[in-house]
């Protein structure tokens, strides 16, 4: 061992000794802290003078906050709800009239002033519960247009067999277009809908798997998709659409049962599944399954979770990418194959001798991550920002390659958002409570702001 790791390993030692009995922290996607603003960090963010949106989950309900980068000071708290397709408007829910109806508010993003208000019957808010995990990387439960409206209620049980409302609401005229009453054992999550807003994708949860399928708008019916793909006994990506709205990808992380046997011995075969796209024709209703190399299967569950998803700005590439991995996928999106793959440096800690000696001593540190938007694409399309285990790893789409070193693998992030230009990136560590701020010429940090628990960045207005 050397004199540098010998140091580490000491300093570590008093570090632990120093902490006694004390608890390390779960990471805020399991047990969101309680709600705060966001506070500067002794360095300010002077070299990023943007206005940053973020919901944050840290409190008793979701809110909506608009942050001064340069500050780190929050201007505004906005209620949390559905958020529209040009991110300018926040539809929120009030229970009134002792929860028998419920208003839906529509207020201004960039002001917090409310445009209009309707009110509609039973006690239900925007689909989805905002402080679990999304089965969408951005917002769908608003058509396109914003006309339509998905909510829901809390699914209650009764008589041992669960009750599930779902609503569709039209924003323009205050009305409700449909609603359906779902009964049994098991329960639904909103993903998105079609482009048209003639139907309503859900997932289905229970009997150990998870199901893809479609509400009817018009006849209130739930009927089921065609195609591979569609239910999942293991870990699914948050979905991305492609820019007309009419497809949805998903990653499937495929599994590692085999029917080998322990007296197969060298003659035995893997056959697991390997990872797999999931393409979803909104339209059509019909989905096409993607499969990915056989190699980039793992059994690994930390590693597995950390695939993400982008999209390019007109919709005819898709890339896949697991830095923990290693691994890199270009699809063609509208032919629906497989192009390339190739393999980029795998992005795990520093010092693996250091790493072993944390995660043994304080196993609750290493806790799994889901990544909300963990890759992004810059507007000319040449570079992929992706989270990798630590830090950021950057590929040129052209080579498939990664453009050099990880940047800020001090950090392991959760959520990636570009700025407009592309200059600055923005990304969001949950279990350090830390939003960094990057100049993608470099990747040297800008700044950082304090924040608590936030699973989507869902603005950036330059100033």
């Amino acid at each position: 061992m050397g004199r540098h790791r010998r140091l580490g390993v000491l300093a570590l030692a008093f570090l632990v000794a120093g902490c006694g009995a004390e608890a390390v922290a779960p990471r805020a996607s399991s047990t969101p802290a309680p709600a705060s603003s966001a506070t500067a960090t002794p360095r300010p963010t002077t070299a990023a003078r943007d206005v940053v949106y973020v919901r944050s989950n840290g409190g008793a309900s979701p809110v909506i906050l608009a942050i001064d980068a340069r500050t780190g000071e929050t201007l505004r708290t906005l209620n949390d709800g559905a958020i529209s397709a040009d991110s300018a408007t926040v539809y929120w829910s009030e229970s009134v009239s002792g929860g028998t109806k419920t208003t839906i508010h529509a207020s201004d993003l960039a002001t917090g002033k409310e445009t209009r208000a309707f009110t509609v019957d039973g006690d239900i808010r925007p689909a989805g519960n905002p402080e679990t995990f999304s089965p969408l990387a951005g917002d769908g439960r608003l058509t396109r247009d914003g006309r339509s409206l998905a909510l829901m209620n809390s699914p209650y049980k009764l008589d041992g067999e669960w009750i599930t409302r779902i609503v569709i609401a039209n924003t323009v005229t205050g009305t409700v277009e449909s609603a359906a009453d779902f009964r049994g054992q098991t329960t639904y999550g909103f993903i998105t809908f079609s482009p048209d807003g003639r139907s309503a994708f859900l997932e289905q949860y229970g009997d150990g798997a998870t199901r893809m399928r479609v509400l009817d708008v018009a006849t209130r019916k739930l009927a089921d998709l065609s195609g591979a793909g569609l239910t999942t006994t293991g870990f699914r990506t948050a979905a991305v659409l492609s820019p007309d709205g009419r497809w949805l990808f998903r990653i499937d992380s495929g599994a590692s049962t085999t029917n080998c046997t322990s007296t197969d011995g060298p003659r035995c075969t893997p056959n697991g599944t390997p990872p797999y796209v999931v393409a979803l024709d909104l339209l059509a209703r019909r989905a096409t399954q993607i499969m990915l190399p056989a190699s980039q299967l793992t059994g690994d569950f930390e590693k597995y979770m950390l695939w993400s998803l982008a999209i390019t700005a007109d919709g005819a590439t898709l890339y896949a990418t697991n830095p923990a991995l290693g691994a890199i996928d270009e699809l063609d999106a509208r032919q629906l194959s497989l192009r390339r793959s190739a393999q980029i440096p795998v992005a795990r800690p520093g010092d693996d001798a250091l790493a072993a000696i944390w995660r043994a001593l304080l196993p609750v540190a290493d806790a799994k991550r889901y990544l909300m938007g963990g890759a992004a694409l810059s507007p000319d399309g040449g570079t992929l920002y992706a989270a990798a285990h630590d830090g950021i790893v950057t590929i040129d789409t052209a080579s498939l390659t990664s453009r050099g070193a990880f940047w800020q693998r001090s950090h392991q992030f959760d959520t990636l958002r570009l700025t407009s230009d592309g200059r600055r990136l923005y990304a969001m560590d949950n279990q350090a409570g830390t939003l960094v701020i990057m100049d993608t010429s470099s990747g040297a940090s800008l700044g950082e702001v304090k924040l608590r628990y936030a699973p989507a960045i869902l603005r950036i207005d330059p100033a």
